[in-house]
């Protein structure tokens, strides 16, 4: 049986920069960290699985199907950025409804208040994103991400921005609730602190992964 995510000789050109022949599996449900210095292709790399970057060579498939030239909506891969990314025009309830809305769900409300309150911030619903601190921008993007109930998520960076007693507990708490779900996870990150609850870890430099 194949891995539930499987990336394969993969390489990306952009502009001064490339990822060279990157190849790795991650089992379903699996946290895969990868760890690296700014610069080393961590965001790249991410991109070019979730669609946003277009490889040159390479494939990845997710249960056994090649998604390498699939747009970004057709992959069913969640991605949450270091700066969260959150659309400041929209209140904490817009945000984590938004795709349910662009998909077209039913019980939308019912399925907002149940990740709001998976991710302890259900009393924020009403609150303006500018309003809020950076943990809970950061709950709110993970909230967004894992509404349209993605089979993968990538995380760039997750925690960084915040200051480091708040990154410990945040750490901990989202990487626990992705584990209980069973989410396979893709995390990268320049802090090896950060990947210590990681089931493996590879790291990455000037392009290439090494496992």
């Amino acid at each position: 049986m194949p891995a539930h995510l499987m990336v394969d000789k993969l390489s990306v050109e952009v502009k001064n920069f490339s990822l060279k022949d990157i190849s790795f599996e991650v089992e379903r449900g699996e946290h895969f960290a990868i760890v690296g210095p700014t610069g080393s292709g961590k965001s790249m790399l991410l991109e070019t699985i979730a669609g946003i970057r277009k490889p040159s060579s390479g494939k990845i498939t997710l249960n056994g199907k090649d998604i390498t030239h699939l747009p970004p909506e057709k992959r069913n891969i969640g991605m949450v950025y270091q700066d969260y990314v959150l659309f400041p025009n929209m209140n904490v309830y817009g945000n984590i409804a938004y795709g349910l809305k662009i998909r077209k769900y039913k019980n939308i409300d019912e399925k907002v208040l149940k990740l709001a309150e998976m991710l302890g911030i259900e009393n924020l619903l009403d609150r303006k994103i500018d309003s809020l601190s950076g943990g809970e921008k950061q709950r709110v993007a993970i909230a967004r991400a894992l509404a349209v109930e993605p089979e993968v998520i990538l995380l760039d960076e997750p925690f960084s921005a915040l200051d480091s007693e708040t990154r410990v507990k945040m750490r901990d708490s989202i990487f626990k609730l992705l584990k209980r779900n069973k989410i396979t996870t893709i995390h990268v990150t320049h802090i090896e602190e950060d990947v210590e609850c990681a089931d493996r870890i590879a790291k990455m430099k000037n392009g290439y992964l090494l496992i």
